[in-house]
């Protein structure tokens, strides 16, 4: 059966982006990958993920979001932070000794969110768990815990 027109040009997409992908890492070696790409990218506030490191099943959770898709979790970021002003400063990363098959990032979030005017927020503290396919190697879900409850980083934009 033959595909033709956008469905095509989708599934070209769809199978490059799976034939790029970074499988078959140790979850040490998705450490280390991860900790230079997130300074070099900051990716958490920029948006620009290194696609080849996230499952096609990716899903994200923080305590206001759920969403699924690595790009529908790029999207959001790049329109959440202000690209001027936001910075996500990484303290450390390392493979987390009591989760199996985790990942912790604990990075310090700055900057301007683009909600109304362009408010600034204090930072803050995030914990993000990255959990990676004991199968594939890829980050197959996110999910990032603030070290301030979601009123007290809103009240903070506001004065």
């Amino acid at each position: 059966r033959w595909i033709t027109g956008a469905a095509a040009a989708e599934r070209v997409l769809e199978d490059k982006s799976e034939a790029s992908k970074k499988t078959g890492l140790s979850i040490e070696e998705m450490c280390d990958v991860l900790s230079e790409e997130l300074v070099k990218r900051e990716w958490f506030v920029t948006g620009d993920v290194p696609r080849e490191l996230f499952s096609s099943d990716f899903t994200f959770e923080d305590p206001d979001v759920k969403l699924s898709g690595i790009d529908n979790y790029a999207r959001g970021v790049r329109r959440l932070f202000d690209q001027q002003t936001s910075r996500a400063e990484i303290v450390f990363c390392r493979v987390n000794g009591t989760k199996p098959d985790t990942i912790t990032v604990v990075w310090r979030l700055e900057g301007k969110v683009n909600v109304g005017l362009g408010l600034k927020i204090k930072p803050y503290v995030v914990s993000t768990d990255l959990r990676v396919s004991p199968v594939t190697g890829l980050i197959e879900y996110q999910q990032d815990r603030f070290s301030l409850p979601g009123w007290d980083i809103f009240l903070s934009a506001l004065f």
